[in-house]
């Protein structure tokens, strides 16, 4: 009777789901809000959620700048005028009082993966990335503000003939949505590299992007900056709206974030005259030496990081943690260490507060028939715990990873032992971003053969930049992003030289 009544309850919570109305959002073009009339098109985010916009293919022409001439007035717009347009929206996109970004704050949690609790703290961080402070550290470190606004002499008075100047170009940004964060940053670098920007928005976060720029229309529809932003969805792969898009002709630049489907296809546009700053596809891991199973203090404190590594944003970031490498050898002692530092990973998820990491929205069932198949074979394999809450697949085996292990969701984890740790370096790629490790003295040891072997960040075990006071904070301004630096190649670098000393 009580799973009959259980189905009955999800079936009548489906059927509502199903019968709610389309979310309208607009397509926003230079200041220009155009809100889905009688021909607006339907779409369906990746969990179900539903929205309406005007027909793109009727604006595609308008999305891009046809004339790159028409950037004069945001070159000529000082960089501190734009700083201070920005710090200017930032508070405005307070969650509590901005009803765009709570519409999208509630599409995004239908759409996405990420639950109310863990998303958001999310949507929360969105005024402080727009602080003056921050804003402006970006733009000292990664390109100077000398050379957005004018010529900067390369050679001393009176002896200059060389000037470089960062130019802004035109810009096509086709965002990711597990991280609603996404569209804050693309707004943010196009504004401080002076770009004309259109945002391609992801089918699981629609709306934030179009409430970002709403919101800049609503504070000064004539500015500079918001002249030169665009923002529209259409499915991935509709060619009609993509070829009158992606042309030398219109745009320049090409930011691509997304899963590895979605960066081949867009390969088949690049042309010369058409740069890619393609934001790859990444997977992270971390590392965590015998230390971790020597005594209970330091396996609580090594299985709380694991925990945060891979439990915050509910494991949907690039940076989540999905295999765990633990310096430990195959001997039956070393082995049930391991099985009990999983216990106390298990146990961690378990305990995280709401902010940082809940239960998943749903059970993985494709996952879940993995781990079931893996918990037959106890030669090789212990599994804690399952996808509807968190879990840990134990390996047995030194050196490998479960097949699946770039599949690994839902709070799931996979701990490898590897008798020697300085082996782990050689495991990892440029689809490394970020590796967790612990102690201290073992990230210092292997950091450098990790960058070399591609791995763009390293960090204490469960520490995140977030977490730092303000004057720390100050260090993160102007970060490189997956082992680049976006600004400085959002600019074109121009060189002037004079037949005389200046």
């Amino acid at each position: 009777m009580t799973t009959k009544t259980n189905v009955t309850t999800e079936a009548a919570a489906t059927a509502e789901t199903d019968a709610a109305p389309a979310l309208d959002i607009p397509i926003v073009i230079r200041g220009r809000v155009i809100e889905p009339g009688d021909d607006a098109l339907e779409f369906g985010g990746r969990a179900g959620a539903r929205f309406r916009q005007a027909d793109p293919r009727k604006y595609a022409g308008d999305l891009v700048l046809r004339d790159p001439g028409d950037l004069r007035d945001l070159q000529a717009t000082p960089i501190d005028e734009i700083i201070d347009f920005l710090a200017e929206l930032g508070p405005r996109l307070d969650i509590d009082k901005n009803p765009l970004m709570q519409t999208a704050f509630r599409l995004a949690l239908d759409a996405g993966e990420m639950t109310a609790p863990v998303l958001r703290p999310v949507y929360e961080q969105f005024p402080a990335m727009f602080h003056r402070d921050r804003l402006s550290g970006q733009v000292d470190r990664m390109v100077g503000k000398a050379y957005l606004d004018g010529w900067v002499e390369q050679g001393r008075p009176g002896t200059s003939t060389i000037r470089i100047r960062a130019v802004g170009t035109r810009h096509l940004h086709i965002i990711a949505g597990n991280v609603p964060v996404t569209a804050g940053l693309t707004v943010i670098r196009a504004a401080l590299t002076k770009a004309d920007c259109l945002i391609k928005t992801p089918s699981n976060d629609p709306f934030t992007a179009p409430a970002i720029l709403r919101t800049m229309v609503e504070l000064d529809p004539d500015h500079p900056v918001t002249k030169h932003f665009a923002v529209a969805y259409w499915k991935g792969g509709d060619e009609e709206i993509e070829r009158q898009v992606i042309r030398p002709s219109r745009i320049e630049k090409l930011t691509a974030w997304g899963g590895m489907a979605s960066m081949t296809h867009i390969q088949k546009y690049l042309v010369p005259g058409i740069e890619l700053i393609a934001m790859n596809p990444k997977l992270s891991i971390s590392i965590v030496g015998h230390e971790a199973l020597e005594d209970t203090a330091a396996m609580r404190q090594a299985a709380l990081g694991v925990a945060l590594m891979a439990g915050r944003m509910n494991q949907t970031a690039c940076s989540s943690t999905r295999v765990v490498y633990v310096e430990c050898d195959d001997g039956e002692e070393d082995l049930e260490r391991l099985e009990a530092f999983g216990t106390a990973v298990h146990q961690a998820f378990l305990a995280l507060p709401p902010h940082e990491s809940t239960a998943p929205k749903r059970p993985d069932p494709d996952l879940e028939d993995e781990m079931r198949a893996l918990a037959l074979d106890d030669e090789f394999y212990r599994v804690i715990g399952d996808t509807a809450s968190a879990g840990v697949v134990v390996s047995r085996t030194a050196d490998e990873p479960v097949e699946f292990a770039d599949r690994l969701a839902n709070r799931v984890v996979n701990l490898v032992p590897v008798p020697d740790i300085s082996r782990v370096p050689r495991w990892v790629s440029e689809e490394t971003q970020t590796v967790g490790i612990y102690p201290e003295a073992l990230r210092e040891r292997l950091r450098d053969d990790l960058a070399l072997h591609g791995v763009q960040r390293t960090l204490p075990l469960g520490t995140s930049f977030h977490q730092q006071s303000q004057a720390d904070r100050e260090q993160t301004f102007g970060m490189p992003h997956d082992g680049t630096e976006p600004m400085r190649r959002m600019v074109r670098w121009v060189i002037d030289q004079s037949a005389e000393a200046v």
